[in-house]
């Protein structure tokens, strides 16, 4: 009996060993697919894998992989506007054990993912939390632009004025300029500042006329 036992137990490590070589090759593979913009395929990779290897990715070594596999779905199903998808990966990903830069990026979508739901409150307090962890460079025009769009909806107006001003000065990756000066001329009217209100429209018309 015992040395049946040591038998099983040795085929056991074996496909342990076996599973954990195959899940990092896909994981890698999907990976690739993803830098190249191939994400519905990269997410195709990756569903699979919780699939074929969903024991040994409950095991402690493979949690890691698992944590990486759902971070990755998570963000590639928000490039692909899925936020109803995203959602339930994203709430997931904010109770793992991630770095200080990721674990901000997976509050940042998490806010965009609510923002885009409507669900405000909810979206305010994960920017505040990306905030709190430190927003990438990458992050900064997204970051302040749907956080400030956020505090806009939920109508405090000085706050949000804030950040569309942030976003202006954040670079030009993100939402177009356009899109900011409408933004901060909505804030500033609300304010009451109908001079800067009507200057800022006017910048966002200029703009306008100027890509066509």
């Amino acid at each position: 009996m015992l040395s049946g036992f040591i038998a099983n137990h040795d085929d056991i490590i074996d496909q342990y060993s076996m599973d954990e070589r195959s899940t990092e090759k896909d994981f890698l593979r999907a990976t690739r697919l993803l830098e190249q913009g191939q994400r519905e395929e990269g997410l195709h990779v990756l569903a699979s894998l919780l699939v074929q290897h969903e024991d040994w990715l409950k095991t402690a070594k493979g949690r890691p992989i698992y944590e990486a596999i759902q971070v990755q779905r998570a963000f590639s199903l928000m490039h692909l506007q899925k936020n109803l998808e995203a959602k339930p990966l994203l709430e997931e990903a904010t109770r793992f054990d991630l770095d200080r830069e990721t674990g901000s990026d997976v509050h940042c979508h998490l806010g965009r993912c609510y923002h885009e739901l409507a669900l405000y409150p909810e979206a305010r307090a994960e920017f505040e939390r990306a905030n709190a962890l430190g927003v990438s460079e990458e992050w900064q025009p997204v970051f302040h632009y749907y956080y400030g769009y956020t505090l806009y909806e939920l109508k405090e107006f000085r706050q949000a004025k804030r950040e569309f001003i942030l976003c202006l000065q954040s670079g030009p990756s993100g939402p177009e300029p356009t899109l900011r000066y409408s933004m901060l001329a909505a804030a500033s009217r609300k304010l009451g500042e109908h001079s800067e209100a009507a200057d800022f429209e006017q910048r966002a018309k200029s703009l306008k006329h100027d890509c066509r």
